[in-house]
């Protein structure tokens, strides 16, 4: 199976842009990442800015946030995004 290849610089602009904007969003969305049956309210505004940027599918109204495989794992990676609960912040290895 071929993996759909993802612009790791693109995702960690957007990512940061999120963080910014919403950092408990992003906090949400971290999780959502490393946790597939956790819910959320469908209705948090850091689940539009996620799709329209590209890192989920969607969040459907049983508010599980879709993602793509790819994205999951790059989100999930450690070395990539730091998603701690105390204070998660985005970090690239570029």
């Amino acid at each position: 199976m071929i993996r759909k290849k993802i612009d790791k610089a693109a995702v960690l602009r957007a990512l940061q842009t999120i963080e910014e904007d919403d950092y408990d969003g992003f906090v949400l969305l971290v999780q959502a990442a490393r946790n597939r049956n956790v819910v959320f309210n469908p209705d948090l505004p850091v689940w539009p800015m996620a799709q329209s940027m590209g890192i989920i599918v969607d969040c459907n109204r049983g508010g599980v946030p879709e993602f793509d495989e790819a994205m999951r794992d790059f989100v999930r990676d450690r070395n990539n995004v730091d998603g701690s609960d105390k204070r998660p912040f985005v970090k690239g290895r570029h």
